[in-house]
């Protein structure tokens, strides 16, 4: 419905009310003659009606009939009819459900077996991990459970501020277009995670199932993974988006894996807070993630592969009211894992 003017007509003698219809100019006024009974009606209440654009002709003049039939239950019309919700709008918010949970449950999933069923040498990792992550070590049995609680959550403090600071960084780097210092930056974090963390992870699982390999087809196997990862990711072209995204779920598992080897302590506290932050990065108004959608969302913004995951709707399924970005029908969703783990 168009923009909508109210007009107060009192029962008065006949005379002519002048309106200018906005978005017009102050030439093309239109008249309306309204014919009042001043003498049977002088005490009547007055007269409200509504004019909106689909009453005005293509000269100019309003339909003054129509603009009698437009009653104020019109509006009440209006805001039930924008209260529907239509098929296209029921089928994309379902395609985009799935889009997000299908990678989301996969990552989970495959973390959680590698977590359980890739591990040797616990308390040797968790030790190794403890002294590059946490400031305070809570391994210690003699002490009170306020006072681990007190320092497992200035670790996870610690922790969660500089996975913030380098999110907050990225997305200011992105927004003054500093695009070959953070293209640079990705590409370095990407290959080093998938690298060097992957292939820890990779000798963790040879040893813990005695798989015969020498070292030139592991470090071949490795450089390879490593390199087809990040080309996959920040390259693309001629790579199905199912490889890339593939890679982009292993980014998330391999850093899952890694960040299971805190002690009981800092780790519960630090899932508390990772789930806490994320959900203010990302709904909140001044979040780095939600700025950082907002902005990969724009009209004139740059590509950014591997920022954030980029889930394919389904063909035929686009935003009701507009149509896809930058000529697909691919929605670029946050999988919250993907960005925090670059920004690690």
């Amino acid at each position: 419905m168009g923009n909508t003017e109210n007009i107060e007509l009192t029962n008065r003698p006949s005379q002519d009310v002048e309106i200018i219809y906005p978005g017009t100019s102050g030439n093309a006024d239109a008249n309306i003659n309204a014919d009042a009974n001043a003498d049977a009606n002088a005490n009547a209440p007055p007269v409200v009606f509504s004019v909106t654009a689909s009453d005005q002709d293509t000269n100019g003049n309003f339909n003054t009939n129509q603009a009698n039939n437009s009653s104020p239950r019109s509006v009440d019309s209006a805001s039930s009819n924008n209260n529907v919700i239509s098929l296209d709008e029921l089928k994309y918010g379902y395609s985009s459900y799935h889009a997000i949970c299908t990678p989301v449950s996969i990552t989970m999933i495959l973390s959680a077996i590698a977590v359980t069923y890739i591990q040797i040498e616990r308390e040797a990792n968790e030790k190794a991990v403890s002294d590059y992550y946490t400031i305070y070590d809570v391994s210690n049995t003699a002490n009170s459970n306020v006072k681990n609680f007190g320092l497992s959550l200035i670790n996870g403090l610690v922790i969660i501020s500089v996975i913030a600071t380098a999110t907050f960084l990225i997305v200011l780097l992105y927004k003054y277009r500093c695009m070959k210092l953070l293209l640079g930056y990705m590409i370095f974090s990407s290959a080093a995670l998938l690298g060097m963390l992957g292939g820890v992870m990779f000798q963790t699982f040879i040893q813990k199932y005695n798989v015969i390999i020498d070292n030139i087809t592991f470090y071949f196997l490795l450089v390879n993974f490593a390199v087809v990862g990040t080309a996959a990711i920040f390259y693309g072209k001629g790579i199905p988006s199912f490889i890339t995204q593939m890679y982009l779920v292993f980014t998330s598992v391999i850093l899952a894996w890694q960040l299971s080897f805190f002690n009981e302590w800092t780790a519960w506290m630090l899932l508390v807070l990772l789930a806490l932050y994320d959900l203010c990065a990302v709904l909140t108004p001044c979040g780095p993630l939600k700025a950082l959608v907002n902005l990969m969302q724009r009209d004139d913004a740059p590509e950014m592969p591997g920022l954030l995951y980029e889930a394919r709707l389904p063909d035929g399924v686009d935003r009701p009211g507009r149509g896809s970005r930058r000529g697909d029908n691919s929605n670029s969703n946050n999988s919250i894992g993907n960005a925090n783990a670059n920004a690690n």
